[in-house]
């Protein structure tokens, strides 16, 4: 067999295993986080989050156009799937590449095990790289992430091409290097950064592999001595770095600074496109040929970069996705500086006083800035570091990169947000077990992954055994690994309570990684082969060895990777955040105005009104963005089919808008109710004796507390509170809702006021004392009745933990809630049914929930008159009481067992269970008698507790 046909049949069958793999786990739908808002923003082109990415918009609205509407998130799933499959078999190939630089040459004909540890190696290592947990998260659901390492790898795998071709040609051309046709290669790499500008900035990080390389190919020799090499490697390591920082952010940022500050796009893009062309005639006339060299790459980048030019041009059409409005040049450079994100400081700046407890707003900076945040709650977490030193090092790199290298090729011990790593090596792991918790659910199981250390060492291996056969590519390796991952701590500079796992940013750091996985695994197969012939074992003898070694090393490594993984990335039976969003638009009144708050309750729910063209006329207006001007005025216009939101502000009142301080103080909106009913009729049924209108409607506004007692307003509240009151003078012509995932401070108050209707609580004029939201039989329980609740209670699919979170909270607490309130009011049917659909069809043995939340569940049924199934479940929640109360530490979690210990006694006796009241106190008594704080007789009456003695 040729060494063409052979590297084709292995490339080919490594990229076929990745697409299969990513193919069915692929999501079949939208998934939480971010999915939803590029998923809507590429299908009809509109602005998604700052700094943007326009190439894989422009990509993923092509596939988008090949499919009916209901199946467009599948196929922009797909363009992650094919990008991931992409960037494995570069990975296979540029190992190959790499462990053929220190082979001799062979001929044409090849014998397959000689082939064997290059082809052998890169299959290891890509499929290795294929089957780890950020990666492939990544490759089965719309992310960016997908094709920038797609890009990361091709602008790695063209600088090998180019300096194998430079090799080559330099020799025939007799020291002519400048010149050289090779050199299409680097001009294409420089197409490729300036494409990826497009897509992440994180894929810039590979101009140091490539700058790596070019020093290793054009400038070091053999010859220099140990000191002149390290001295040139240091003085070529700085002019990397200006390099580097001519294209980020000498390109990126000063382009649009540029256009800015002349005022004429038109004039700066003539100008530029006739300084490039004057600047490619002369060097090439004049015969400077590394100038002509460096001229095409920075043309190249340039015409990558344009597709930044999408972004304004979209913005401009005022489409109902337009993050940052970035249709000016000013309101542009700020949307590539994600400037509604603020700042982070880098080299110096101000940082966490020990003695006062907080970080200055002024004085003196220090250098290197790790605890700069000014977020009082982050304040709580600094106290517990010495120094900004043991804080980036425990933290940033030990917490949020370290522990994420070792998920990816350790082990994960769950798949919770501060899990720590498992590698299932007993005396290793004996640690981790109380820290993580216990793994119930089939989900949660499925969670845990041990891979024993093996890909880590091998890894290590590889990266040691590279240094000793090839200094100089295992340099690029090594500038890429750190710059990728270390480098990504230093520039983010995290801050605590991060509101998910972080692990995405290092997926190029992790691909560094499966580079030396697979390197260490040729340098297995090539010492096995070496040493079988140093023992003159005859050639059938060493093919044999050689296939058994890679059949180990495929199922110890990447094989045992993808067994443990494979369950929990799977996500071809997911549909909840197509469920909860479709749930949460079902639940309000027509042309209503939704606030909602974080990515996961708003993004979804974009995706269905812009693909799907789900409740097209309800205004999604998210808390989280309201507190930024452009967003605020663009309210003001329709989108889809809902109206402008009513408000009375104008641009100019909106832009000057300030955190405003607060006493509080009585308000009041005005209330007709010829108006009010002619608007919302179905509020007349919600209309009782108990409950009436009030005209007007008059509250206490609190404010939010700062420090002290001092108050403030929001700029967002300042916005909601005008949108609520101009709705209200214009007869409550819209109704007004804030979807059930809101934090409490965003209200203004007004939880008396709210009515409670499916994931939503409306804002209506009948006051109610209930913190949960008015119920209105017929209304509050219908709403619920068309809820979506896809694959819920199989076992077989997978929900990560922001699944089970989001859906054991949310999908308990409001239809209980609702039930006990129907129950209470004379509904003990109606009640019965919306438990039993949501304990049924979101049982707790798939979706978890904790103790209190299946205690609130319990004693609502109880309520309903269903003592059986109140017990029931009483029963099953003992356990997880009790392991509260073994595993709480701390005054606060201790109390919160107890109270639950309460609770449940409290079921008991008022469903009559006393043999089941016995055991279980035979249970608590001695696990509350040894707890480490003593429990007085007092407490134990408050907390409903039994006695010391005997069971009371």
């Amino acid at each position: 067999m040729s060494r063409r046909l052979l590297d084709r049949c292995v490339a080919v069958l490594v990229f076929g295993t990745a697409l299969l793999l990513y193919s069915s786990t692929v999501a079949p739908t939208v998934a939480f986080w971010d999915t939803g808002e590029f998923i809507a923003s590429a299908h009809t082109l509109q602005v998604n989050h700052p700094p943007g990415a326009p190439l894989y918009l422009l990509i993923a609205h092509l596939a988008s156009l090949l499919v009916p509407a209901e199946d467009v998130a599948l196929a922009v799933n797909v363009v992650s799937v094919v990008c991931s499959a992409g960037a494995v078999l570069l990975a296979h190939l540029i190992i190959v590449r790499l462990v053929r630089r220190w082979r001799d040459g062979t001929p044409e004909v090849y014998d397959w095990v000689r082939e064997l540890p290059a082809l052998g190696g890169g299959a290891v290592g890509a499929l290795a790289f294929a089957a780890t947990d950020s990666f492939w998260f990544n490759a089965v659901e719309a992310e960016v992430y997908a094709l920038a390492a797609f890009l990361t790898a091709l602008a790695c795998w063209l600088t090998l091409a180019w300096s194998a071709a430079v090799d080559d040609e330099a020799v025939q051309a007799d020291g002519t290097w400048a010149t050289l046709s090779a050199h299409r290669y680097l001009v294409l790499v420089a197409f490729v950064f300036g494409l990826a500008i497009g897509v992440h900035l994180l894929s810039l990080l590979a101009f140091f592999f490539v700058g790596v390389v070019v020093y290793g190919t054009v400038v070091e020799r053999e010859e220099w001595s140990v000191k002149k090499r390290w001295g040139v490697r240091a003085v070529a390591g700085g002019v990397i770095g200006i390099s580097f920082l001519a294209l980020y952010p000498g390109i990126v940022k000063g382009v649009p600074q540029l256009i800015d500050a002349v005022g004429a796009p038109l004039l700066v893009l003539v100008g530029g496109i006739g300084a490039i062309g004057t600047l490619l005639v002369v060097t090439a006339r004049w015969n400077w040929p590394l100038a002509h060299l460096a001229t095409l790459c920075v043309a190249a980048v340039l015409v990558g970069y344009s597709t930044y030019a999408l972004v304004p041009l979209r913005s401009a059409t005022d489409p109902p996705i337009d993050i940052g409005d970035p249709e000016t040049t000013e309101a542009f450079v700020s949307y590539l500086n994600r400037a509604q994100y603020g700042s982070t400081p880098l080299l110096s700046g101000y940082t966490f006083n020990d003695e006062t407890g907080r970080v200055p707003r002024r004085g003196e900076s220090t250098l290197f800035p790790r605890r700069h945040s000014s977020d009082p709650s982050h304040w709580r977490v600094y106290e517990q570091y010495d120094s900004d030193w043991a804080f980036f090092w425990d933290y940033q790199v030990g917490h949020m990169y370290g522990r994420y290298l070792m998920w990816n090729f350790a082990g994960k011990s769950s798949d919770t947000q501060n899990a720590p790593a498992w590698t299932g090596i007993p005396a290793l792991d004996a640690s981790t077990q109380p820290v993580n918790g216990t793994l119930r659910t089939p989900s949660e199981k499925k969670s845990r992954n041990a891979y024993y250390l093996l890909p880590l060492l091998l890894g290590l291996f590889g990266a040691v055994y590279h240094f000793w056969r090839d200094e100089r590519s295992a340099l690029a390796v090594l500038a890429l690994f750190l710059t990728t991952g270390l480098g990504i701590v230093l520039y983010l500079n995290q801050t605590p309570m991060q509101p998910r796992p972080r692990d995405y940013s290092f997926v190029a750091n992790f691909f560094a990684v499966g580079l030396w996985v697979g390197i260490g695994a040729a340098g297995l197969l090539e010492s096995l082969r070496t040493g079988l012939r140093k023992l003159r074992i005859q050639a059938p003898s060493v093919r044999a060895a050689g296939g058994v070694g890679l059949t180990v090393l495929l199922f110890a490594v990447p094989g045992q990777m993808l067994s443990e993984n494979y369950d929990d990335h799977d996500r071809s039976g997911r549909y909840a955040a197509r469920d909860m969003a479709y749930n949460m638009l079902t639940s309000v009144a027509e042309d209503s105005i939704l606030f909602t708050y974080g990515d996961n309750d708003t993004y979804p729910l974009w995706y269905l009104q812009n693909v799907e063209g789900v409740r097209p006329d309800v205004r999604v207006v998210n808390l989280s963005l309201l507190g930024t001007p452009w967003y605020a005025k663009q309210l003001k216009r329709p989108a889809n089919e809902s109206a402008p939101v009513p408000m009375s502000l104008s641009d100019e009142q909106i832009e000057q808008l300030r955190y405003r301080r607060w006493s509080p103080r009585e308000v009041q909106f005005p209330v007709q109710s010829k108006e009010l009913f002619a608007n919302q009729p179905e509020l007349q049924t919600a209309v009782t004796e108990t409950h009436s209108l009030e005209q007007p409607m008059a509250w206490r506004l609190r404010g939010r507390s700062v420090q002290g007692d001092q108050r403030m307003l929001s700029i967002a509240d300042q916005v909601v509170y005008n949108i609520l009151r101009t709705n209200a003078e214009n007869g409550w012509e819209r109704p007004v809702y804030f979807s059930v995932t809101t934090p409490a401070n965003t209200h203004l108050n007004l939880e008396p006021y709210f009515q409670l209707e499916g994931l939503a609580h409306r804002v209506v004029p009948i006051r109610d004392e209930d913190a949960g939201g008015r119920v209105v039989p017929g209304l509050t329980d219908a709403r619920f009745a068309d809820f979506r609740l896809t694959n819920l209670d199989d076992p077989d699919v997978y929900y990560g933990d922001t699944a089970r979170g989001t859906l054991g909270a949310h999908y308990r607490i409001w239809p209980t809630r609702a039930a006990r309130s129907l129950a209470e009011q004379g509904h003990v049917n109606r009640a019965r049914q919306l438990l039993d659909r949501f304990t049924e069809q979101v049982p707790f043995q798939t979706i978890p929930a904790d103790s209190s939340i299946r205690l609130q569940v319990a004693d609502a049924y109880r309520v309903a008159k269903a003592s059986d199934r109140a017990k029931a479940i009483a029963q099953t929640t003992e356990p997880l009481v009790l392991d509260d109360l073994r595993t709480a530490s701390g005054k606060r979690q201790i109390a919160q067992a107890l109270q639950s210990i309460g609770t449940l006694r409290s079921l008991y006796r008022r469903t009559g269970a006393r043999t089941a009241l016995a055991r279980f106190d035979a249970e608590v008594r001695p696990l509350v008698n040894d707890l480490p704080m003593r429990v007085s007789p007092e407490t134990r009456r408050s907390f409903g507790l039994p006695g010391r003695d005997t069971a009371s």
